[in-house]
């Protein structure tokens, strides 16, 4: 019940746990009677109170808007992230080839060590893939498919201490994909250092340093998105009060605020990748922008930030260089 209340995909674990009983009750079941009895003393408990966490506070939510995606390179890009390769790209492609096969060959490995803990593993690895055929409308991302990850890791765990058993080849190889293991999730872990879940502040302060006058003043392509960041990372700034994300007007039919004759002086876009941005954009009143930075995240969770400046305003100087 604890991994019910922590996140729904904890089911997931749960089918698995369900799968991995029934086999084992099937295999060394003594009598019938008493394997269904003892099925009911585990699962009865959870089950019913899982039924009532269903009814009182899950039935009847829905899985909000999401960025779109492709169900291929999403399903790369979890698989790669899994051996520490990259998120897109060729490589990832390859890695995510390596994270698939390692996982089909120790699954046969335990299944003919006859450890029935393969059971588990499967339903945890193949369940979420035949979960997307039914929520294929549903916005997925990576961060859905963790407790597959997870358990993929523990799976190739036993691979790989199997592995280190065979005399010295077996060491010298195990110990190679280590050190390729550890150095690929050092480059992405190095990545979320560096750009943390995004340079939002870092964008503020740009901006508060910049602008042309006491008010900082910005407008979005995404007014809950952009707005909600916007009004939680204010707050460490020097003028909090003078800050103001307003309504998006950006390909939107909306009047602008009474009082910004010129536009807002600063423009955000998001994007969650960094392909063919323009360098400039115009809004639907005519106001022109400049792109003057970028700001960027470590992937998984939340987007870049491409940062305009309205050209009818004294020009800004970037801090750092594009997309960089």
């Amino acid at each position: 019940m604890l991994g019910f209340l922590a996140h729904l995909e904890f089911a997931i674990c749960f089918a698995g746990l369900v799968a991995w009983t029934l086999g084992r009750f099937v295999r060394h079941r003594s009598k019938w009677r008493q394997a269904v009895l003892n099925l009911f003393a585990l699962f009865a408990v959870p089950i019913v109170l899982l039924l009532a966490f269903y009814f009182v506070a899950v039935r009847g939510m829905e899985v909000g808007c999401g960025p779109k995606y492709q169900v291929t390179p999403l399903l790369i890009k979890t698989a790669s992230y899994t051996l520490g390769g990259p998120g897109t790209g060729a490589a990832a492609g390859i890695a995510a080839l390596l994270a698939v096969a390692s996982i089909y060959v120790v699954l046969v490995y335990l299944m003919f060590e006859r450890d029935d803990r393969w059971i588990f593993y499967a339903v945890l690895i193949v369940a979420p893939i035949g979960l997307i055929a039914i929520l294929l409308p549903v916005p997925l991302s990576v961060r859905y498919f963790m407790v597959s990850v997870a358990a993929s890791l523990v799976l190739l765990s036993s691979g790989y201490a199997a592995l280190l058993r065979r005399a010295a080849a077996g060491r010298g190889i195990g110990l190679t994909l280590l050190a390729v293991f550890v150095a690929g999730h050092a480059v992405n872990t190095g990545n979320l250092l560096r750009f943390g879940r995004g340079q939002y502040l870092a964008a503020l302060r740009f901006m508060e340093k910049n602008s042309d006058a006491r008010e900082v003043v910005i407008t979005s392509d995404h007014d809950f998105r952009n707005g909600m960041l916007v009004n939680y990372y204010k707050r460490y700034l020097e003028r909090a009060d003078y800050t103001q994300c307003g309504q998006s007007n950006v390909g939107q039919g909306k009047r602008p605020h009474q009082g910004i004759v010129l536009g807002a002086e600063w423009l955000i876009l998001h994007r969650f990748d960094l392909t063919k941005q323009p360098e400039r954009v115009t809004d639907i009143y005519g106001n022109n922008y400049k792109l003057v930075s970028v700001y960027r995240y470590s992937d998984l969770s939340c987007w870049n930030w491409l940062l305009y400046h309205n050209l009818n305003r004294p020009p800004v100087t970037p801090h750092s260089p594009l997309l960089q």
